[in-house]
């Protein structure tokens, strides 16, 4: 008897050691999985938008601008001409409010944002998707219906430094062919070039008026 149980024991021990090992590869490749889904490349297809809405800062003490804290976007600050902040604003790019007054407020002279305000048509130049995209950036179909949020996050500031994620690029006055070794990055790289990735994925494409 003794050694039955023994033996139902080493069992059981063998059966539970089974079904631990089976769960922890199970959960092992849904994190890799999804850690490859995370990281997976932009696309280099373009998405089918006809504008993008994405606050940026206006106005000045001298010139100041004409708006309301509820007609002010949402993640922009609105400031006096001394610099005394007003209000956020209230507005949702994707959805402006309507019912919000149209006088001006004369205590704001301007705001702090990060990108504009008004509709940015995106020309063929401006190739993006969703991805690609700039996150606050709202793009919109050609029926005006609200489609995503750009999920990238913006570079703060054109450096003259080489991005290493580039790894050639082809521009307009080389024909087709693809230029290596190069230090460039999306704020120097003349206008027209086309910047790609090590898996062929396309960055960016050159045009340092935006930048």
């Amino acid at each position: 008897m003794a050694v039955h149980k023994k033996v139902n024991f080493l069992g059981f021990l063998l059966v539970f050691g089974l079904m631990f090992f089976l769960v922890s590869a199970t959960i092992d490749h849904d994190q890799d999985h999804n850690h490859d889904y995370d990281t997976k490349p932009c696309t280099r297809e373009c998405g089918n938008f006809s504008y993008g809405i994405c606050p940026r800062s206006e106005g000045s003490p001298k010139n100041p601008i004409c708006t309301t804290c509820c007609a002010g976007y949402k993640g922009c600050n609105y400031y006096s001409a001394d610099g005394t902040l007003i209000c956020e604003g209230k507005s949702d790019p994707r959805k402006p409010n309507e019912h919000c007054p149209r006088d001006c407020d004369r205590k704001i002279a301007y705001s702090k944002c990060s990108r504009s305000e008004r509709k940015t048509i995106i020309k063929p130049t401006g190739c993006t998707t969703c991805c690609t995209g700039y996150k606050g950036c709202y793009y919109f179909g050609k029926d005006n219906k609200f489609v995503c949020e750009g999920e990238s996050i913006e570079p703060k500031a054109c450096t003259q430094e080489c991005d290493p994620k580039v790894a050639y690029m082809t521009c307009p006055t080389s024909g087709s062919t693809k230029l290596t070794r190069i230090c460039v990055n999306c704020c120097t790289a003349k206008p027209g070039c086309k910047l790609y990735s090590y898996h062929g994925t396309l960055i960016c494409i050159g045009n340092p008026k935006n930048h």
